[in-house]
C-alpha cells in the first residue's frame, strides 16, 4: 500500500502529501551498524518498543549483529552466486550509500521493501524494514529464523525494483521469486509451508491469480529441473514482457513449453505428504500438504466429464472404479500464457473420457484402462495420468534437457510470394502438427496436416504465411515448432510484408 501510495503520490493534494509524508518518510533510529561486507548498514533503538529481540540469549547488539550477517549471507548468496546485480545505491538516505535495514514494527507484517527515488523505466532505489522481533500469532515462523528469511526475501525485492521493472500487474511474480529466495538462501528455515495449503487447495487457479507467496514450490521445481539462471532469465525478460510470458519464454529457450512444465510440476505436487517418494520430486515433499481434486467420479466401466478450466491451471480428476477399487487421477493442464493476461479467469471447456479397456481411448493408460481428452484446440494443453500410485502416462510434449532439433525454412525471410516450405526427416502422409508463434510466444498459426512431398523432393510441410484469420503477417520475426511423433523442430522465419 505505502509503495503504491508512493507511486501515485501526485494524485494528493498538497495537505495529503503533507499527512502522507508522516507515513512514507524513513524512520529515525537511534543508532546503526555496519554488516562486515560494508554493504549494509541496520538502523536500530536500543530503547524502548521496538529494541530488536530475535533471541533473549543474545544482547541488542549481539541481535542486530545477527541481522547484519544474515544481509551479508543474502548479498552473497543472492548477488555473489546467482549473479543478480545488486541494488543501485541510494543517494545518501540513510546517511550513506549503504543499503539501509531498518527495524521496526514493519506495519505488523514480516517486513517491506519500500521504493524510494525514481531511476527511470519504472526502475527505483529502496529501503527495507524488518519485524523487531516475530513474536505472536502473526508469523508462522519466530525469531532468529524469522528474521533470516525475511532479510533473504526483502532484499530480492530491493534488486527487483531497482535493476529490472516494478510493474504492479505482476505482483504475483516479485512474491513468487522472493519467497523461493528464502528457501534457497536458507534451506534450513521453512516459513513458506504456511503458505502451501493456499496452493494445494487451489491448483485449478489461473497463475497469476495466485498471491506469489503460495508458489515459491514452482521454483524449487525449476531450480530442480533446470537451474537456478532460469529464474535469473524471467527477470531479465520482465523489463519487456508480462511475467507470465517471461516464464514461458525463459522454459521455451530451454527446449520445453510452460504447459508442458507445469503439467510435469503437477504430478511433482501429487507426489506429497504420504505419497512422497524418497529421493523423487520434492525433497521435502512429506511436509507438503496433498493436492485438492477438482472432481472426483466413480465408473464401472466407462464415464466422462466436461470441466471448463483456467488458463494457466492445473485440474485434477480422480476416477475410482468401484470393481476392483482403482484410484486413477487426470492431471490436466491449460497452459495458455497468452490469454490468461487480458482475462485471469477466463475459462476452456475440456472432456475427458475414462474407458475400461485399452483400445477404445486413444491414450492408452496401463493394461487396463484407456482415455480420450478432447478440447477445441490442444495446442496450449498436457495430460498425464496416474494409476494406483504409479505415473502411467507422462504427457509426451517437449521434455525437459531433450534438445529440440534445429529447422530451417526456405525462404527465409520470407516476403509473400508463393509459399514457405518446412522440410522434416519423414514420409509423405505422416501426421504434423505445425505451430507458429509470435516473439512474445501468442499463438497466431496452427494447423494439423499430413506431410506433404516439397518441390526438392523432400517431406515437410508449406505454409503461405496467414494467421489463423487469413491475414498477412507484420513485418518481424516469428518462432515455428513443428511436432511429428515425439520428435521436434523449431526455428525462426522472418516475415517482409512490404
Amino acid at each position: 500500500m505505502i509503495n503504491q501510495i508512493k507511486h501515485n503520490l501526485e494524485r494528493f493534494t498538497p495537505e495529503q502529501q503533507k499527512n502522507l509524508k508522516k507515513i512514507l518518510d524513513r524512520k529515525v533510529k537511534q543508532t546503526s551498524l555496519v554488516s562486515p561486507s560494508g554493504f549494509f548498514r541496520i538502523h536500530y533503538d536500543t530503547t524502548g518498543s521496538q529494541v530488536p529481540n530475535y533471541s533473549s540469549s543474545l544482547t541488542i547488539l549481539e541481535n542486530v549483529q545477527q541481522v547484519a550477517i544474515a544481509a551479508d549471507s543474502a548479498f552473497n548468496f543472492e548477488v555473489n552466486f546467482l549473479g543478480y546485480p545488486k541494488p543501485p545505491y541510494d543517494n545518501g538516505g540513510g546517511g550513506d550509500n549503504l543499503y539501509d535495514i531498518y527495524i521496526t514494527t514493519a506495519d505488523g507484517n514480516y517486513g517491506f521493501t519500500e521504493q524510494e527515488t525514481h531511476l527511470g523505466n519504472e526502475k527505483y532505489t529502496s529501503f527495507m524494514e524488518i519485524h523487531y522481533n516475530f513474536q505472536g500469532q502473526a508469523f508462522a515462523t519466530h525469531g532468529l529464523a524469522a528474521m533470516r528469511v525475511t532479510v533473504a526475501h526483502e532484499f530480492h525485492h530491493s534488486i527487483q525494483m531497482g535493476n529490472y521493472i516494478l510493474r504492479w500487474d505482476d505482483t504475483y511474480f516479485y512474491e513468487l521469486t522472493s519467497t523461493s529466495m528464502e528457501e534457497f538462501v536458507f534451506d534450513d528455515v521453512n516459513d513458506y509451508y504456511a503458505y502451501l495449503p493456499n496452493y494445494f487447495n487451489n491448483p485449478d487457479k489461473s497463475f497469476p491469480n495466485n498471491a506469489g507467496y503460495n508458489l515459491a514450490h514452482w521454483n524449487i521445481y525449476l531450480q530442480k529441473n533446470f537451474d537456478y539462471d532460469i529464474i535469473k532469465r524471467q527477470w531479465e525478460l520482465m523489463p519487456d514482457q508480462r511475467a507470465i510470458l517471461a516464464i514461458g519464454n525463459s522454459i521455451l529457450e530451454r527446449g520445453s513449453t510452460f504447459a508442458r512444465e507445469y503439467n510435469r510440476f503437477g504430478i511433482w505436487t501429487y507426489y506429497t505428504d504420504y505419497r512422497s517418494v524418497q529421493g523423487k520430486y520434492f525433497e521435502e515433499a512429506e511436509n507438503y500438504p496433498l493436492i485438492k481434486n477438482l472432481a472426483e467420479r466413480t465408473y464401472p466401466q466407462q464415464t466422462y466429464i466436461d470441466v471448463f478450466a483456467e488458463s494457466t491451471s492445473n485440474n485434477f480428476i480422480k476416477f475410482g472404479n468401484t470393481t476392483n477399487g482403482d484410484i486413477l487421477y487426470a492431471i490436466v493442464t491449460n497452459g495458455d500464457i497468452s490469454s490468461v493476461i487480458n482475462n485471469p479467469s477466463e475459462t476452456f471447456q475440456f472432456r475427458y473420457t475414462l474407458f475400461s479397456d485399452t483400445s477404445s481411448g486413444q491414450r492408452k493408460l496401463g493394461d487396463y484402462y484407456s482415455a480420450n481428452f478432447e478440447v477445441s484446440n490442444p495446442t496450449w494443453w498436457s495430460v498425464s495420468e496416474i494409476l494406483n500410485g504409479l505415473v502411467v502416462r507422462e504427457d509426451s510434449t517437449i521434455l525437459p534437457g531433450v534438445n529440440i532439433a534445429e529447422s530451417f525454412a526456405f525462404p527465409n525471410p520470407f516476403r509473400y510470394s508463393g509459399n514457405v516450405s518446412f522440410s522434416i526427416e519423414g514420409k509423405q502422409g505422416e501426421p504434423i502438427d505445425f505451430n507458429v508463434y509470435t516473439s512474445d510466444m501468442s499463438l497466431i498459426y496452427s494447423s494439423q496436416e499430413p506431410a506433404s512431398i516439397l518441390i526438392n523432393n523432400t517431406a515437410g510441410i508449406s505454409w503461405n504465411g496467414l494467421d489463423n484469420a487469413g491475414n498477412k503477417l507484420a513485418s518481424g520475426v516469428y518462432i515455428y515448432i513443428i511436432k511429428q511423433g515425439d520428435e521436434f523442430l523449431k526455428g525462426k522465419i522472418v516475415i517482409f510484408n512490404e
